[in-house]
C-alpha cells in the first residue's frame, strides 16, 4: 500500500474519532442551563424551580394553594334567623318533613311526632311516643341552636337516632325550617342575637370601619365630622356650657 492510501486510513479513523467525541458531548451543550456553571461548582435544580423559572404563573398556583387553609365562615344562627323566610320554611316542612311528621296544634303522631311547640320543649317532649333509646335519654330542650345541629343531620347529632333523614344541608333552608317551626311554638323564645350583637353585649372587641374598638365605645362621629382629640377645645363660636352650681340646703 503507499503512502496516499495510508495517510488517508489515518485521516478517516482521526476524523471518525472526532466525530464520537462531538456525539458524547453534544447533550450537555443541548441541554446545558442558561449560565452554565459558576466556580467549578455544579448548579443543580428540580424541576419545579425550572417551571418556576420559566413560567411565572407557577408562583401564583403555590399562593392559591396555600391559600387554601383559610379558615371557614361560621355559621350565624341569630343573623339567618332575622332574615329567615317562614313561608319557605313551610315548603320545606311540608316537602321534606310532613311525610313523619305533622304539626298542628292537637295533631297525631307518625313515623314521627306531632311537633307543634316544639321550640324549648324537652327532647323527647310527647309522651306516649315510642321514641329510640337514645332520644328516649336525651337531656337538655331543643333550643334554636339543637335544632339547628339535629336539622342539619340527625345521625351526626344523636348516635343512635332512628330517625333515617339525611338532614338540611343549607343554612338558609334550616333557618327558614326553624323559623316556621317557631311560628307554630306557642310564645316562642326570642331569636338567638347575631353573633355581632351577642359580641358587643359581652364587651368583646368589635369593628368599627375597619378599626378594632372596644363594644362599649361611644358611637363613631357621623359621616364628615371630625371625632374632637381628647382635652381639646370646643369649636370656634361654641360657648361651653356654664357649671350649674349645686343647689344649697338650708340648715334646718
Amino acid at each position: 500500500m503507499g503512502e496516499l492510501g495510508l495517510n488517508k486510513i489515518i485521516g478517516a479513523l482521526l476524523a471518525t474519532a472526532l466525530f464520537m467525541m462531538g456525539l458524547a458531548t453534544l447533550p450537555s451543550l443541548v441541554f446545558a442551563s442558561e449560565g452554565g456553571h459558576h466556580g467549578g461548582e455544579e448548579e443543580t435544580a428540580s424541576l419545579g424551580e425550572k417551571m418556576c423559572a420559566q413560567f411565572h404563573y407557577c408562583v401564583e398556583i403555590a399562593e392559591a394553594a396555600s391559600a387554601g387553609g383559610a379558615a371557614e365562615a361560621v355559621f350565624d344562627l341569630g343573623a339567618a334567623l332575622l332574615t329567615a323566610d317562614v313561608a319557605r320554611g313551610e315548603r320545606t316542612f311540608a316537602g321534606q318533613c310532613s311525610t313523619c311528621h305533622t304539626i298542628t296544634p292537637g295533631g297525631a303522631n307518625g313515623t314521627g311526632p306531632n311537633l307543634h311547640n316544639i321550640v324549648m320543649s324537652n327532647k323527647a317532649h310527647m309522651a306516649g311516643f315510642n321514641y329510640s333509646g337514645p332520644m328516649s335519654n336525651a337531656e337538655g330542650q331543643w333550643t334554636y341552636e339543637n335544632l339547628d345541629a339535629w336539622l342539619k343531620s340527625p345521625a351526626g347529632y344523636m348516635k343512635g337516632t332512628s330517625m333515617s333523614f339525611a338532614g338540611i344541608k343549607k343554612d338558609a333552608d334550616r333557618a327558614n325550617v326553624i323559623a316556621y317551626l317557631a311560628a307554630n311554638t306557642e310564645g316562642a323564645a326570642p331569636f338567638p342575637a347575631p353573633m355581632a350583637a351577642a359580641a358587643a353585649a359581652e364587651g368583646e372587641v368589635v369593628s368599627v370601619e375597619g378599626e378594632a374598638v372596644p363594644a362599649d365605645a361611644a358611637t363613631p362621629p357621623a359621616e364628615g365630622e371630625a371625632a374632637p382629640a381628647e382635652g381639646a377645645a370646643p369649636a370656634t363660636g361654641e360657648t361651653p356650657p356654664a357649671e350649674t352650681p349645686a343647689e344649697e340646703v338650708a340648715p334646718t
